[in-house]
């Protein structure tokens, strides 16, 4: 029987939820190093499956669109050692598929994405913003965490927002209500 575990960054955007749908829920934190942090947490815990949900930006997408996230990319910029998203010394590092049968990209980072700044982001994580479907801080890692211990892993995402200012927090309770119904029907 499988064991699962819900990663959300932030209680904020479960409402202050303890689980979704009887999976328990682990608060990483806002970032890639907390989201490593908890992946790591659940597989020492003995899950065999995490799910991660959670708010996303999208400057492609509408507010409050449901995304099942099918690859996952990295920010991490060690040029000139490697390409712009590849992790030196590390093969296949740029992305990771989180579920073959979605196109749906995210991309994940640890800026908040300020439309009013954009001079402040290399062209690089520019041309990515607008690439992929998504972006958000945690997915990556968590995928990366998932994959190295052979976990099973999804990714379900809201948009709540396009990297300006925005109702965050109603769009993340409608966000929750709509992945809690996702998860039910998927278990």
């Amino acid at each position: 029987m499988s064991k699962k575990v819900v990663i959300v960054a932030s209680p904020l955007e479960t409402g202050l939820a303890n689980e979704v749908n009887g999976y328990p829920i682990i608060y990483s934190g806002v970032g890639k190093i907390n989201a490593t942090m908890a992946a790591y947490k659940a597989f020492t815990e003995g899950y065999d499956e995490i799910i991660n949900i959670g708010s996303c930006g999208s400057l492609k997408l509408e507010r409050g669109d449901i995304l099942n996230i099918g690859f996952v990319f990295q920010d991490i910029d060690a040029t000139p050692l490697s390409k712009y998203g590849h992790t030196p010394f590390e093969s296949n590092s740029s992305q990771i598929v989180v579920n073959r049968l979605s196109d749906l990209t995210c991309f994940t980072t640890d800026y908040f994405v300020d439309l009013q700044q954009l001079d402040k982001y290399s062209p690089s994580y520019i041309s990515m913003i607008h690439r992929c479907d998504c972006f958000d801080m945690e997915c990556f890692a968590i995928a990366k965490v998932a994959k190295r211990f052979n976990i099973k892993f999804k990714a379900y995402k809201w948009v709540s927002d396009n990297g300006g200012d925005v109702s965050w927090e109603e769009n993340c309770k409608n966000g929750f209500d709509k992945v809690k119904e996702i998860i039910n029907a998927n278990s």
